[in-house]
C-alpha cells in the first residue's frame, strides 16, 4: 500500500511538472506580444515629444546699434523673434558694453576701447548668426559738433571705425552722423514701444493723438517729437513710418548746440564783456561758488565759436576764467532769455541758433527724460503745476553755496539754478507750453523699468528693412512623424488582436477541459 502511494506521489509531481512547462512555452508569445504593444505606445509618445518639441520654432535675431554720444560710446545687442509681428521686431535688450569718453575727442588711431566693447557684445551672439547679424553705428551731438569744426577730423574717424567694425564678424550696415531729427524720431519710438501705444489705431477725425510725444535734453543738443495726423510732403522735419500694422507721422525737432552743457557754455561766453577780464560773475551760480574754464574751451567750441571776439591772444585762450556765483535769478532770468534769442544769436556770430516753436498741439501728452527729469525730480516738481515750479525755481535759485550743498552733495548740485531757469525758458519761451498745458508733461527717468534711449527705437524701426526669418527645422519631418505613428499604429492593433485572440482560445481550452 506504501508503494502505491508513492508511485501516485510521483506520478502527480511528473504531472506538475508536465504542467509548468507546458504553461511556459505556450505563454511566451503573449510576453512577446506584450514587449511590442509597449515598444508600439513608448514609440509613440517618443516620436511625438521629437516632433513637438524640437523646430518649429522662430530663431531669434540679433541686431548691435552703437551710440556714440558726446561723452560715451554704449554698444547695445538687442534681440527679437525672426517672424516678427506685421512686419516690425518686438525687440528686447540683451547685452551691452560702456566706452567712457566721446569719440570726437579721441585720436581717430585711437579707438580701442570702442572697437573692444564692439568686440565683447559680438561674442554674446551665436557665432552661426554673426555673418547675418547687422551693426549699426550712429554718433550724434558730439560728432556733429565735431563735424561743424573739423569735418575732416570727423571723417577720419568714421572711416577707422569702418575698418575696425568690419573685423567683428558682424555685417556692418552703417557707420554714420545721424541728424537731430532722426535721434529725436527713434526716442519717439523707444518711448511708444515702452508704453505700448504703437499698434494704436490713430483717430484723425477729428485728431485724438493715440501717442505721447518725447522730449529729451542732452548735453550738447535737445530734441522734441510728436505724431500729426497725416504727412505733409517735402517737409524735412516730418518722418512716416509703418510699425506694428500702424502708420505714424512725426514731427521732429532739434537744437543743436542747445543741451544743457552747450547751453551753459554759451551762456558763459555771453556774459564775458571784456576777454582781459578774467573774473566774472555768474547769476545762475550760487553766491560762494567758483567754476574755472580755460579760455580755449570758453571761446574756441563749436558752439561759441562766432564773430564777437574775432581776434584772442594765445595767451588768454591758456588762460583759466573763472566764474563767481552770484545767487540771481532775475539777472540769471534775462541771461538765459538770451540763449534763445535769435537775433542776438545772429548778432553775435554763431553758426546754430536755437529754433523756435509755436503751434504744438494743446491736446498732446508728452513724456520728458534725461535733463528734464533729472531736474524737476532735484526740486521735487516732477508732478507739480507750473506755478509750484516757478516757485521752487526760484527759492533754489536765491541760495548760497553752503546751502546747496546742504541739500546735495552731488557735483551737479551748484547747476541747478540753471538747469532750471533754462528748462523752463526752453518750454515757456522756445515751445510754447503755457499754464494750461504744463499739465501734459510728465517728467519720467524710465518707462517700465526701462531706460528711455533713442538706440531702442533705431533697432525697433530698423528691423522693418530685415527679413523674417522661417521656422527652425524639426528633428523629424511632418511626413516621418505620420509614417512613423501609423506603423506604431499597426504595431499595437496587431498586439491587440492578438493578445484578444490568445485570451479566447484559451478560454476555450478551458470549458473544452472542464467537459472533460
Amino acid at each position: 500500500m506504501e508503494r502505491t502511494a508513492l508511485k501516485s506521489a510521483l506520478n502527480e509531481r511528473n504531472s506538475l511538472v508536465s504542467t509548468d512547462n507546458s504553461f511556459t512555452l505556450k505563454q511566451w508569445p503573449l510576453l512577446v506580444a506584450l514587449g511590442a504593444l509597449i515598444i508600439g505606445v513608448v514609440g509613440i509618445l517618443t516620436i511625438s515629444m521629437v516632433y513637438g518639441l524640437t523646430g518649429g520654432k522662430f530663431p531669434d535675431d540679433y541686431g548691435v546699434v552703437m551710440d556714440a554720444g558726446s561723452s560715451k560710446t554704449n554698444t547695445i545687442a538687442y534681440k527679437w523673434q525672426g517672424n516678427k509681428q506685421k512686419g516690425t521686431g518686438c525687440v528686447s535688450q540683451d547685452t551691452t558694453c560702456l566706452a567712457k569718453g566721446g569719440i570726437a575727442e579721441m585720436d581717430p588711431m585711437k579707438l580701442d576701447p570702442v572697437i573692444d566693447c564692439a568686440k565683447n557684445v559680438t561674442k554674446h551672439i551665436d557665432e552661426r548668426a554673426r555673418p547675418k547679424t547687422p551693426l549699426y553705428f550712429a554718433a550724434t551731438a558730439g560728432m556733429r559738433l565735431l563735424k561743424l569744426a573739423n569735418e575732416t577730423r570727423a571723417n577720419e574717424i568714421l572711416d577707422h571705425l569702418r575698418n575696425e567694425l568690419n573685423e567683428t564678424g558682424l555685417s556692418v550696415k552703417a557707420i554714420q552722423i545721424i541728424t537731430g531729427e532722426d535721434e529725436g524720431v527713434y526716442g519717439w519710438i523707444t518711448a511708444n514701444f515702452l508704453e505700448q501705444t504703437l499698434e494704436i489705431p490713430q483717430k484723425t477725425d477729428p485728431w485724438d493723438p493715440t501717442t505721447l510725444g518725447a522730449l529729451d535734453m542732452g548735453g550738447a543738443s535737445m530734441q522734441i517729437a510728436y505724431a500729426l495726423p497725416e504727412y505733409i510732403s517735402g517737409t524735412k522735419n516730418i518722418k512716416q513710418m509703418k510699425l506694428y500694422g500702424q502708420t505714424h507721422n512725426v514731427f521732429s525737432h532739434s537744437n543743436l548746440c542747445f543741451g544743457r552743457d552747450e547751453a551753459q557754455r554759451r551762456l558763459r561766453y555771453l556774459l564775458v564783456k571784456d576777454i582781459t577780464q578774467t573774473e566774472i560773475e555768474d547769476p545762475c551760480f550760487p553766491r560762494g561758488a567758483t567754476y574755472e574754464i580755460k579760455g580755449s574751451d570758453l571761446f574756441r567750441r563749436p558752439c561759441t565759436n562766432s564773430t564777437r571776439f574775432p581776434k584772442i591772444p594765445d595767451d588768454l585762450l591758456k588762460t583759466n576764467y573763472t566764474f563767481k556765483g552770484t545767487s540771481s535769478p532775475n539777472e540769471c532770468k534775462t541771461a538765459v532769455a538770451n540763449l534763445v534769442n535769435t537775433d542776438l544769436c545772429n548778432k553775435t556770430g554763431f553758426k546754430e541758433c536755437f529754433k523756435k516753436l509755436d503751434n504744438i498741439p494743446d491736446n498732446q501728452k508728452y513724456l520728458a527724460f534725461a535733463t528734464y527729469y533729472f531736474l524737476t525730480d532735484f526740486l521735487n516738481v516732477t508732478k507739480a503745476p507750473l506755478s509750484e515750479y516757478e516757485k521752487a525755481m526760484q527759492e533754489f535759485c536765491l541760495k548760497d553755496v553752503d546751502e546747496v550743498t546742504n541739500i546735495s552733495t552731488s557735483e551737479f548740485a551748484l547747476d541747478h539754478c540753471f538747469n532750471a531757469k533754462y528748462i523752463h525758458e526752453v518750454l515757456i519761451n522756445g515751445f510754447g507750453f503755457k499754464n494750461t498745458t504744463w499739465g501734459n508733461l510728465q517728467f519720467v527717468k524710465n518707462l517700465q523699468g526701462k531706460d528711455v534711449g533713442w538706440t531702442l527705437g533705431y533697432m525697433i524701426y530698423a528691423t522693418n528693412f530685415i527679413p523674417e526669418k522661417a521656422k527652425t527645422p524639426r528633428a523629424i519631418s511632418a511626413t516621418g512623424l505620420a509614417v512613423s505613428l501609423v506603423l506604431f499604429i499597426f504595431v499595437i492593433i496587431g498586439t491587440l488582436l492578438f493578445i484578444l485572440h490568445s485570451h479566447r482560445k484559451g478560454n476555450s481550452n478551458k470549458s473544452l477541459y472542464g467537459q472533460a
